[in-house]
């Protein structure tokens, strides 16, 4: 038995108790000269039935699945059931009352005897489907959290799982251009492939990583486009120590850094860079990504920087933020700004210029 059910029977064998308790003085006032044990079996009969029927009636909303959400359906059949219910007690009552009490035929009352009984079998029936409305609209509100929650995280997988083809395609160019003339390099660059794959695959399976982690991750993607750019590509790395334990989603600065060097550093003919900057303030971990370039529609930025703000917006909430502006004539900034909840004290950033 659960505990919505034990709550049942002890409002049931307490409340009727209760109510029919009054029931039993009135008539042992009434009628003096009837015996005390006729007069309490009457009200012991009166428990049992009145919990067996409104228990009967509870079973049966149980087995058909009665809505009670509609108040058109469930108020005429609360009336009509109360009606019956009434009727019922009334004519087991009335019998018994004349021939434990020696009563006459109380044809007269016979309306009192129906109010009598209809008031408790309404009260109940009341009660009881505002009580089954209540939970029916908790067991819709959970439902739906849970459902909301299972899309969120469906998604979420999606968002995370992404991972540009055409950076494989480059960077698998380039490191056949290296086989031959620096087998080394090559076999290192196949490690950091490997490593960024690893990353991409294990972002299916974990909502978020350490800023540390994804750090990695973003190096060695920034050393096999190095490969292909050369002396194109500049890349600065400013990060704060106590950053690097940060939670952040798998993946994000690889798709932000990505879209910097495709968008940025790929047009120019002298190249660009690319500045990765983590520090915490106040009550959040701020990452900016900049790079060289002109602005252009943020509508445009494909899939990447949509993904990025989504994810921010499922993983943290709408404290998250993520915006990408012109910060300089030629430097774009992506911006990320995530709630923390116990930042550390700052300390002195590491500063990394890789030429």
């Amino acid at each position: 038995m659960n505990n919505k059910e034990k709550v049942y029977w002890i409002c049931q064998l307490v409340a009727w108790p209760l109510w029919l308790s009054n029931d039993l003085l009135t008539y042992s006032l009434e009628f003096k000269e009837t015996e005390n044990w006729v007069l309490v079996l009457n009200y012991f009969i009166n428990i049992v039935l009145s919990i067996f029927l409104t228990h009967q009636y509870r079973r049966y909303v149980k087995k058909f699945n009665r809505d009670v959400s509609d108040y058109r359906k469930v108020v005429p059949q609360v009336l009509l059931t109360a009606c019956i219910l009434a009727c019922v007690m009334t004519a087991l009552n009335i019998p018994f009352d004349v021939f434990t009490t020696e009563m006459e035929y109380p044809g007269g009352h016979l309306f009192s005897f129906l109010f009598f009984w209809g008031k408790p079998m309404l009260i109940w029936l009341i009660l009881y489907h505002m009580f089954q409305y209540l939970e029916t609209t908790r067991e819709i509100a959970v439902e739906k959290v849970k459902l909301e929650s299972l899309a969120k995280e469906t998604e979420a997988k999606v968002l995370r799982a992404q991972l540009n083809p055409h950076f494989m395609f480059n960077a698998l160019n380039s490191i056949r251009a290296l086989i031959l003339e620096d087998p080394d390099r090559a076999q290192k660059g196949i490690t950091q492939m490997s490593n960024i794959l690893r990353s991409s695959l294990l972002a299916d399976r974990r909502q978020t990583v350490t800023l540390g982690e994804e750090m990695r991750t973003v190096d060695d993607y920034l050393a096999l486009e190095k490969i292909r750019y050369e002396e194109r590509l500049e890349v600065r790395r400013n990060v704060y120590p106590e950053t690097t334990n940060c939670l952040v989603p798998p993946m994000m600065l690889q798709t932000l850094v990505e879209n910097a060097i495709k968008h940025g550093v790929s047009k120019p003919i002298k190249g660009g860079f690319v500045s990765i900057e983590s520090k915490l303030n106040q009550n959040r971990l701020e990452i900016r990504i900049s790079n060289t370039g002109i602005l252009q529609d943020t509508d445009s930025g494909g899939f990447g920087l949509k993904n990025t703000e989504r994810r921010l917006k499922l993983l943290f909430g709408e404290d998250a933020e993520f915006k990408i502006y012109q910060s300089a004539k030629d430097v774009v900034c992506a911006e990320v700004l995530i709630p923390m909840e116990n930042p550390k004290p700052k300390e002195a950033p590491v500063v990394v210029n890789v030429e």
